[in-house]
């Protein structure tokens, strides 16, 4: 049986969340975007560490306290609503859990989940990307190779969300140059470990209170416990991380592109013109209604996929499509939001061209329109 109705523990959580987003993300997200570039503000680590929102991904046998995946696309998607930044630092942390869940040994996780749970706001990274491969995931310029009982990783991974804050990051690169997809592992590799160095941080036209940095490894040693699951499963294992991952960006989506339309909406209702608010002349009413149904098009797309995960089915395809619908219903809903306020939204700084901008960042993070049109296509 299908139910759309959530159950009370789920209402009241996100009852909870949207309420750390009305009061606390948003209006302290607009200041940070004021800011010039720079590190993480150390707010959002007490904020994360205060709500307890590691907690949601941490097995309980860990001292985690877990939700399914529906429910966490709905504490991301009021996350997002209030701060698309700080919800992006979040699904960082989600990937790089999700990782060592999906591919860990028990050892793995006993030693470096738990690191999360800190009363610091700790958070974790996936470092996946690099400056020349973007989209090519199949072969990667950072090399492990093994010395020994131990694994050396040489290289530099960009743009890379959280560098220089998480606990531990979870790393792709080629034991093998020579073998493509089958030469690919993945590593957990400890924030403090020696030869890890982080470049300047980048300066962003979105996203702008999320730190994103290279990150450089000058033979960066670990010991072969490290690596995640059985050496050449780590392109299996990326993909398997990118899948689940794309839900939760999805659901980040969904979550600004309320905030936008409610703004747009608001707007709409109490700007007057000839004696009328303009929201009754039907080329900003249907134009609303539109973008109404898309947005809710894109969060059912968004629970449907992780229902799927929850059910243990494969929910490959519809996590691409929840990010294809999700990310560009968000860019027209900004898009037509900046229309609609005219203006009030061009000539000054307003929330409304901040939402723009995080937008057609989302668009691109976890892979482009694009790539997951090529994804859906390839599962017809």
């Amino acid at each position: 049986m299908i139910s759309l109705e959530l159950s009370a523990d789920q209402e009241a959580l996100q009852h909870k969340i949207r309420s750390l987003a009305k009061e606390k993300l948003r209006p302290y997200s607009l200041e940070l975007d004021k800011k010039a570039r720079g590190p993480m503000d150390p707010e959002f680590r007490r904020i994360m560490a205060r709500e307890g929102l590691n907690a949601f991904l941490i097995p309980q046998e860990l001292g985690g306290k877990p939700l399914d995946r529906l429910t966490l696309a709905i504490v991301t998607e009021e996350i997002g609503y209030g701060c698309a930044g700080f919800a992006s630092i979040y699904a960082s942390t989600v990937h790089a859990v999700s990782a060592l869940l999906i591919g860990g040994s028990h050892e793995q996780k006993s030693e470096f989940l738990p690191l999360l749970l800190s009363d610091e706001g700790d958070v974790a990274g996936c470092a996946i990307t690099e400056e020349k491969s973007g989209s090519d995931t199949t072969s990667f310029s950072t090399t492990a190779h093994s010395e020994g009982d131990r694994y050396v990783i040489t290289g530099s991974k960009c743009p890379i969300i959280n560098a220089g804050y998480a606990s531990f990051y979870v790393v792709w690169a080629s034991s093998d140059t020579g073998r493509g997809r089958a030469g690919i592992n993945a590593f957990v590799v400890p924030g403090g470990a020696a030869g890890l160095s982080f470049g300047p941080y980048h300066e962003k036209p979105g996203l702008r209170c999320t730190p994103t940095a290279s990150i450089f490894f000058d033979r960066v040693m670990v010991p072969g416990s490290n690596l995640i699951g059985l050496p050449g499963s780590g392109y299996l294992l990326l993909m398997q991380t990118l899948d689940l991952g794309r839900a939760f960006f999805g659901a980040i989506c969904v979550g600004l592109g309320r905030a936008a339309l409610e703004e747009s909406i608001h707007f709409a209702k109490n700007r007057i013109i000839l004696g009328r608010p303009i929201i009754e002349n039907q080329g900003i009413g249907f134009l609303l209604a539109e973008l109404a149904t898309e947005l809710e098009a894109a969060r059912l797309l968004v629970w449907r996929a992780c229902r799927l995960m929850d059910l243990g089915l494969d929910y490959s395809r519809e996590s691409s499509m929840a990010k294809l619908m999700a990310s560009e219903a968000a860019v027209r809903i900004t898009t037509e939001g900046t229309q609609i306020l005219g203006q009030r939204g061009y000539i000054n700084a307003s929330s409304m061209d901040k939402y723009q901008r995080d937008a057609q960042a989302l668009r691109i993070l976890e892979g482009t329109s694009q790539i997951q049109k090529i994804i859906i296509a390839s599962q017809l």
